[in-house]
């Protein structure tokens, strides 16, 4: 029997573009009945987060078999929205910490995994009816081409096909590292003056790491390094000469070419500590990777010295670039080791189906009636 599974979709950001991915190949592979809902999700007479900006909002819910509610949380911060949780059976989280969950609710929360921009080849109904929420788009002809060209990516959309690789062995070892800085000014509306400070010190932290991160790999591997921030205003008037050598090289399609030619790539913390996009793209390519320390935890037994050698300064992560440079042993087992990753957890449908099997084992019958509370955290397994 296919698993029945109702996503309302609420949520136009980009965040929740793998999740979309993940829920229409199973559909294609017909292991679940996929129905949409453009509403928002209602449970118990609650309507959570009905007033979240579809952009702004980073989630969505999925309802399975019509009896459990999971609510994917795919935000940067380790932050969780109480009204998910008070309708939710099961609350996956991109950026999980188990010492940053509440008692009351570790029994029902647990890491999602990586995430990163990912669609199917060609416009499926969810990215459709992610468009169609769009209601300025509905006003005219020519504002709808506009807008369905920016929600759907159509001028370059980073399809599943083009968006994974087996190890490239037989290159060169190099390095690349692309980065973008983070406006200290250009703060969310609506911040407090704390906030809006708070916002300014993690924006200077971060934007000084990564320019620090480019100047010595440059220093030190010369011709066998590619990297430097996409130029952007702030990067342009901050750090002028930490930019990319070549300012298309940022746009989408460009740095996914450009991601192919190199087996060696540096992966920086994000904002508020976040694991960024482009470790997830790493790893579905099956790259040897550095990175920054990580403060939130994946789950499928990914971790450190096998899916990647981290760093906290810029030294370290120049000597553990250099271990990958000049011990091919190591380089190639860790990128086998991405790409076992990737085929297991983190490739769309993987992610989601294990997210189901995750939901699906809250009960001891699969088909059985789940009632709020009888979540058993035995029964889950994070890794």
């Amino acid at each position: 029997m296919m698993i029945k599974c109702d996503v309302f979709i609420h949520s136009t950001s980009e965040h929740i573009a793998q999740l979309c991915t993940g829920f229409s190949l199973l559909e294609s592979q017909k292991r679940i009945q996929l129905t949409y809902n453009l509403h928002p999700y209602t449970r118990y007479g609650k309507h959570p987060l009905k007033h979240k900006d579809p952009y702004a909002l980073q989630g969505m819910f999925v309802v399975l078999n019509d009896k459990i509610t999971i609510y994917y949380d795919t935000t940067d911060g380790e932050n969780l929205l109480q009204e998910a949780l008070e309708v939710a059976d099961l609350y996956l989280k991109r950026s999980y910490r188990e010492d940053a969950i509440p008692g009351d609710y570790r029994d029902m929360v647990f890491p999602l995994g990586l995430n990163y921009e990912v669609y199917t080849d060609g416009i499926n109904k969810l990215d459709f009816a992610r468009f169609i929420l769009n209601k300025q788009a509905l006003k005219s002809p020519k504002q709808m081409i506009k807008s369905l060209m920016g929600n759907l990516n159509l001028k370059y959309q980073p399809a599943i096909s083009a968006m994974h690789t087996p190890p490239a062995r037989s290159q060169e070892p190099r390095v690349l590292f692309m980065a973008r800085t983070w406006d200290p000014e250009d703060h969310p509306a609506g911040f407090t003056p704390e906030l809006a400070e708070n916002w300014r010190m993690i924006c200077n932290e971060v934007n000084e790491t990564r320019a620090s991160v480019i100047s010595l790999l440059r220093k030190n591997l010369g011709d066998r390094f590619y990297g430097g921030f996409s130029p952007g205003g702030h990067a342009v008037a901050n750090y002028k000469s930490c930019l990319l050598p070549d300012t298309r090289a940022a746009e989408k399609k460009s740095y996914i070419n450009t991601l192919r030619q190199y087996p060696i790539c540096i992966a920086s913390t994000g904002l508020y500590n976040s694991i960024g996009w482009k470790l997830g793209e790493y790893v579905a390519f099956s790259k040897a990777i550095v990175s920054e320390a990580l403060y939130y935890e994946v789950p499928g037994g990914f971790s450190k010295n096998k899916n990647y050698l981290d760093f906290k300064t810029a030294d370290q992560c120049v000597e553990q670039t250099y271990i990958l440079l000049e011990d091919k042993g190591t380089r190639e087992t860790m990128m086998e080791s991405n790409y076992q990753y990737y085929k297991n957890y983190l490739s769309p449908d993987k992610l989601i189906w294990h997210s189901l099997e995750c939901a699906l084992s809250l009960v001891a019958s699969p088909w059985a009636p789940l009632l709020p509370g009888s979540l058993n955290k035995d029964k889950i397994t994070r890794d």
